[in-house]
C-alpha cells in the first residue's frame, strides 16, 4: 500500500477525531447557557452581565488568541497541543465544579476552557487542511463542511445532555461526570490525532526560515487594503448571526410566543445551519463558482431572509417567520465553513494557516462585539426591534466588504495581467 492510500485512508479517522471533539468540548461550551440558566435559579446574588461574561469568554475569547495556538502547534506539534488542550478542558471542567464561590468560575472555567476550546477546533481545521490540501477542491470543501458541522450538532447533542443531567444532579455533578466523558475521549483521539501520515510532515516540527523581505511582504499582504475591507466583512457578518441569535429566544418570548416554541425555534435555526453546511459541497459540485462569490451572496440573502421574519414577526401570520429565521442559518453556514479555504485564495499561498488564523481571530471579535452593541442599542430604546435592525444594518456593510474586496481582487488580476502582456 502507498503512501498516498494511507494518508488518504488515515485522513478519515483525522476527520472523525475532528468532528467528536467538536461534538464534546466545542459543543459544552456553547451549550454552556443552560449551565447559567441553572445558575441563576440558585444564585440569585450574581449578575446577569458576569453569568454571561462567563458564557461569552467560554466560547469567544480564545480565538483571540489563535496566533499563540498556532505558534505552540508549530513549536511543540500539532498532537502534543491538542492532546494539553484536551486535558485542559479536563481539568477546567474538574476544578470549576469544586468552587463554591460563582465569581471564581471565570477563573477556573472561562480561561482556560476557552482557550483550550479555541485550540481545539483551530488545530482541527489545520490538521484536515495538510491532509486535504485546497488544490483538492471538492474534497477538502467537503472535509471543512463536515467538521464544521461538529458545532451545531454538537451544541444540540451537549444542551441535550447537560439539561437532563442537571435535573437529575446539581450542576457540580454534571461537570464531574462530563470531565470523566472528555477524559475517555482524550484518550482516545489524542493519540490518533498526528501528522505522521500527512505529506507535510516536517510542518509539525519546524518551519523553513524566512528572509526579512519576505516576511515584510507578507505582513503587508496581510494589512493590504482588500483583506482589511474583507475582514470589516467578517466582523460585521459574525456581529450580525451571533446579535440576533444570542437574543433570538428573548425576543420571541417578549413578542408572546411560548418558551416552548421559542425554543423549537432556535434548534430548528441550529439544524438547517447543519444541513446547509453538509449541502454546500453538492452545491458547488452541480454549480461550479468561485467559493470567495459564496460569501457576498450568504449575506445578500441572510438579509433578506432577517427582513421577512422582522416582517412577519409583527403580523396575524407570525407563525411563517420560522422559516426566513431557519434559512437564515445559510449565512453563518457558509461564513464559518469556508474561512481556511477562501484564505488561500485571499493571501499568498504560503499563508493560507496565518490567513485562517487572521479569520479566527475577527470572527471571535465579532461573536463577543456583536451581541453588546445589539445589547447596549437595546438598553438604550427599551425596543426588540433594535436588535433586528443592528443585525441588518450589519450586513448590508458585510456585503459592502465583501463585494468591493472582489472588484480589488479583480482589479489587481486585470492590473497584473496588463503588466504580463
Amino acid at each position: 500500500m502507498d503512501f498516498d492510500t494511507i494518508r488518504n485512508h488515515y485522513g478519515i479517522l483525522i476527520v472523525l477525531s475532528t468532528f467528536i471533539s467538536r461534538i464534546i468540548f466545542n459543543g459544552f461550551c456553547w451549550s454552556y447557557g443552560t449551565v447559567i440558566a441553572q445558575l441563576k435559579k440558585q444564585h440569585l446574588n450574581i449578575s446577569d452581565t458576569e453569568l454571561s461574561l462567563i458564557g461569552s469568554i467560554g466560547q469567544s475569547f480564545g480565538g483571540l488568541l489563535a496566533p499563540l495556538i498556532l505558534f505552540l502547534a508549530r513549536r511543540y506539534g500539532y498532537q502534543l497541543t491538542f492532546i494539553c488542550s484536551l486535558l485542559t478542558c479536563v481539568i477546567s471542567l474538574f476544578i470549576s465544579s469544586l468552587i463554591h464561590n460563582l465569581h471564581w468560575l471565570l477563573i477556573t472555567y472561562s480561561l482556560p476552557y476557552g482557550f483550550a476550546n479555541a485550540a481545539i477546533f483551530i488545530l482541527g481545521t489545520l490538521i484536515c487542511g495538510h491532509y486535504y490540501p485546497v488544490n483538492q477542491h471538492i474534497k477538502h470543501i467537503s472535509i471543512m463542511c463536515i467538521i464544521s458541522t461538529g458545532f451545531p450538532i454538537g451544541y444540540h447533542i451537549m444542551s441535550a445532555w447537560v439539561f437532563s443531567s442537571i435535573e437529575k444532579n446539581e450542576w457540580q455533578i454534571m461537570k464531574r461526570h462530563l470531565a470523566f466523558i472528555e477524559l475517555i475521549a482524550t484518550c482516545i483521539l489524542g493519540p490518533i490525532f498526528t501528522m505522521k501520515y500527512s505529506s507535510d510532515i516536517s510542518l509539525e516540527y519546524q518551519r523553513p526560515s524566512i528572509t526579512v523581505t519576505q516576511n515584510n511582504n507578507n505582513r503587508k499582504s496581510r494589512f493590504s487594503l482588500p483583506i482589511i475591507v474583507w475582514m470589516i466583512g467578517i466582523f460585521t457578518t459574525m456581529s450580525a448571526v451571533n446579535n440576533f441569535l444570542l437574543h433570538l429566544e428573548s425576543y420571541l418570548k417578549y413578542l408572546g410566543f411560548a418558551s416552548a416554541r421559542a425554543d423549537l425555534w432556535f434548534r430548528l435555526h441550529g439544524l438547517f445551519d447543519a444541513l446547509f453546511r453538509l449541502s454546500i459541497p453538492l452545491f458547488i459540485h452541480l454549480y461550479p463558482i468561485n467559493i470567495i462569490y459564496l460569501f457576498p451572496t450568504c449575506v445578500f440573502t441572510g438579509f433578506i431572509f432577517l427582513l421577512l421574519a422582522f416582517g412577519l414577526l409583527y403580523t396575524s401570520i407570525n407563525a411563517l417567520a420560522i422559516l426566513p429565521i431557519v434559512l437564515f442559518s445559510f449565512t453563518p453556514a457558509v461564513t464559518t465553513s469556508l474561512q481556511y479555504t477562501v484564505s488561500n485564495q485571499l493571501f499568498d499561498k504560503d499563508e493560507t494557516e496565518q490567513g485562517y488564523i487572521y479569520h479566527v481571530i475577527i470572527t471571535s471579535l465579532g461573536l463577543i462585539l456583536g451581541p453588546i452593541i445589539g445589547g447596549l442599542f437595546l438598553d438604550l430604546t427599551g425596543n426588540y426591534k433594535s436588535i433586528m435592525l443592528i443585525s441588518l444594518m450589519f450586513l448590508l456593510i458585510s456585503f459592502i466588504s465583501f463585494a468591493l474586496t472582489i472588484l480589488l481582487s479583480n482589479k489587481k488580476e486585470d492590473t497584473h495581467q496588463s503588466e504580463q502582456n
